[in-house]
């Protein structure tokens, strides 16, 4: 199973397909290298199939004990309906002249931030409904990206709000885990686009709390890699929210503000 991200990884296949495309006047394609990389990683640190599935119904399962927004039932759902209105309220302040800032994303400016922002939301409520997969490579803004990231929201709340959809199995994986990941992203992100705009994100603190053990279950053992999601954890200020702490975990860098 591990064959082909160890070949992925390999400079010398690497080197061989970019001749092949050299040869037949083609371009070459991008470096899977550090992918490759990332991939092998991370298989070496989870090798036991399920291990990390099993831990984390585990703590979905001391979730449903309590009563706060990541406990199964529609809180999850409430608490995302909740970041989402934030992130909403993040994107009414950023005009046009804004869209070529730097963000957080290394890769990123603005306006490619929200555009991943708004297919967030179109990739996981299409996968909660069962539609084709959203191009992300696509422009998802268009004209006027409040409408477009409102619009993807709404979808993504009616889709989630689907009788049954928390405990439809997508795959191994419950329909929570579909809500809790897109959480994750909007708060992440959200930070992302608070950061590159000057503004300040006001997601609640205690809806942060509840989620940032299933992220430290979800990603503190995965590789930190150039062909990752997420930088390594950085260290935050004495006092600093647990957004910040969130952003900081996922590799942000936090610098406290007056």
């Amino acid at each position: 199973m591990t064959r082909l991200p160890r070949k992925a990884a390999d400079a010398r296949v690497e080197r061989y397909w970019q001749l092949v495309c050299v040869i037949n006047g083609r371009p070459v394609r991008p470096s899977l290298a550090p992918a490759g990389a990332w991939l092998m990683t991370a298989l070496r640190t989870n090798p036991t199939p399920g291990a990390r599935a099993t831990a984390l119904e585990a703590l979905y399962d001391g979730d449903a004990a309590s009563d706060g927004p990541q406990a199964p039932g529609t809180g999850i759902v409430d608490a995302l309906a909740s970041v989402l209105a934030e992130v909403g309220r993040l994107v009414t302040a950023v005009g046009p002249g804004r869209f070529g800032d730097p963000t957080p994303c290394a890769d990123w400016d603005v306006r490619a931030l929200l555009d991943h922002l708004v297919w967030e939301n179109l990739i996981w409520a299409g996968l909660a409904e069962g539609s084709p997969p959203t191009d992300h490579g696509a422009d998802h803004l268009g004209a006027d990206p409040l409408a477009a990231f409102r619009a993807a929201a709404s979808a993504t709340m009616t889709a989630f709000r689907r009788p049954g959809m928390l405990e439809r199995r997508y795959g191994p994986a419950p329909g929570r885990r579909l809500v809790e990941q897109l959480l994750i992203e909007m708060l992440a992100h959200g930070w992302d686009l608070a950061m590159a705009t000057g503004q300040r994100p006001g997601f609640a603190e205690e809806t942060v709390e509840a989620v940032l053990p299933a992220v430290r279950e979800i990603y503190g053992a995965l590789p930190r890699t150039p062909g990752g999601s997420f930088a390594p954890e950085v260290p935050v200020p004495d006092g600093s929210s647990a957004t910040d702490r969130l952003a900081a975990f996922l590799g942000r860098r936090v610098v406290r503000t007056p």
